[in-house]
This record gives C-alpha cells, sequence and structure tokens, in this order.
C-alpha cells in the first residue's frame, strides 16, 4: 500500500474518532426524547409528516403492526425502484442516455436492493 493510502486509511479514522463523541450524545439525546439543536429545524416538518401520514408519536406499536409496516414500505420500496430503473430513460440528468432496465431485471434489481 502507498503512503497516501495509509494517509487516506488514518484521515478517516481521526474523522470517525471525531464525530464519535458528539454524534453518541445527539443520539441519546434523539433517543431519549430530549430537545436537540436540529428541533427548530426538524420538529415542524416531523410533526407535518405525522399529521400526513396519521402518525401518533407517543404510542409504541405491537409487533404485528410493525411487521405489517415493514412489509408496507418494503413492497412500496420495490414498486418505486421497479418504476424508476423502467423509466430511467425518460428521466432528468442522464447525460449517458442509459436505456431502461429490461422488466425482468429491473424488478430483480428492486427486489434485491430491498430485501439486502
Amino acid at each position: 500500500m502507498t503512503a497516501a493510502g495509509w494517509a487516506q486509511i488514518a484521515a478517516f479514522f481521526v474523522a470517525v474518532l471525531a464525530v464519535t463523541k458528539p454524534l453518541g450524545i445527539y443520539m441519546a439525546r434523539v433517543f431519549e426524547r430530549q430537545r436537540t439543536f436540529l428541533d427548530p429545524m426538524a420538529r415542524p416538518v416531523e410533526r407535518a409528516l405525522y399529521r400526513l401520514t396519521g402518525v401518533d408519536e407517543t404510542h409504541d406499536m405491537r409487533w404485528t403492526e410493525y411487521g405489517a409496516a415493514l412489509l408496507v414500505f418494503s413492497l412500496v420500496s420495490i414498486a418505486a425502484l421497479y418504476a424508476l430503473l423502467r423509466l430511467q430513460a425518460w428521466l432528468l440528468w442522464n447525460p449517458q442516455a442509459i436505456p431502461a432496465m429490461a422488466p425482468g431485471l429491473a424488478f430483480n434489481t428492486a427486489v434485491s436492493f430491498t430485501t439486502y
């Protein structure tokens, strides 16, 4: 390995060490439902999403509710990714003019990414 490779590993290690403590404190505050520095910005958006989707943030899910939510989220993710891959040729920001995927390959890719 070259010196540049070792320097990159060292820089990454230092960056991870630098964010570990502040990120851990932030996550602990979030999980304990305490106020964080992002609340003034993120809280109104979060409340709007909760109202829009009918979520009660004080209600804990039972395992059956969680399982159903996980399945619905996975199905929506598969459908959205499948549509993205099938419509790729007509989407914006496709400078290489990559054509749409074949139906079977698009489905396989969408399921693979969703279930991985």
